[in-house]
């Protein structure tokens, strides 16, 4: 069994790898890319899913990219979730983890949320361990993953709003 920051190490490696290839494949429509998600925090273990943010140039087809992505050997994940219903994800395989590489465009004001949540986990201890307990008890199957999904979704707005709050401060 891996420790946590072994596990860590190995996710970074595979974030690493997989945002090499795909800014090789589209380095004049990326702007940027950001490991998000559980396996971003180190206090934290993933279910070896990788994701990856990549902000795009604003005048980017995500149609176009699609077609190179599939090409590739990339999965159009149709469905990934609520929060990011509107972006175009592929999935593509590195060692044993899905990399799940979420195209948005540099409008969108979802970079910033994630960002500003992914900082408030690193930073507040309170706020981690609420995080950590809702994924214990998604992974001991004490919540179906629908609620795990809309609790996941209620806990990053509250965050949010308690950002808001304290800038408004």
């Amino acid at each position: 069994m891996l420790t946590m920051n072994e596990y860590y190490n190995i996710t970074k490696h595979h974030y690493m790898e997989a945002s090499m290839e795909m800014l090789d494949h589209f380095r004049e429509n990326v702007i940027e890319v950001h490991h998000i998600g559980s396996t971003s925090i180190k206090e934290v273990k993933g279910f070896n899913d990788i994701d990856v943010l990549v902000i795009l140039k604003t005048i980017t087809d995500t149609s176009e990219l699609k077609e190179i992505l599939v090409a590739e050997g990339y999965e159009i994940i149709e469905d990934f979730n609520q929060y990011f219903s509107d972006e175009m994800v592929a999935r593509g395989k590195f060692g044993e983890f899905n990399v799940n590489f979420i195209f948005t465009p540099r409008g969108l004001n979802k970079k910033s949320q994630i960002l500003v949540c992914k900082e408030l986990l690193t930073q507040n201890e309170a706020h981690l361990k609420r995080f950590q307990t809702l994924k214990k008890r998604y992974e001991e199957k004490k919540i179906s993953e629908a609620q795990y999904q809309t609790e996941k979704m209620q806990f990053f707005s509250n965050l949010l709003e308690s950002a808001a709050d304290l800038k408004g401060v």
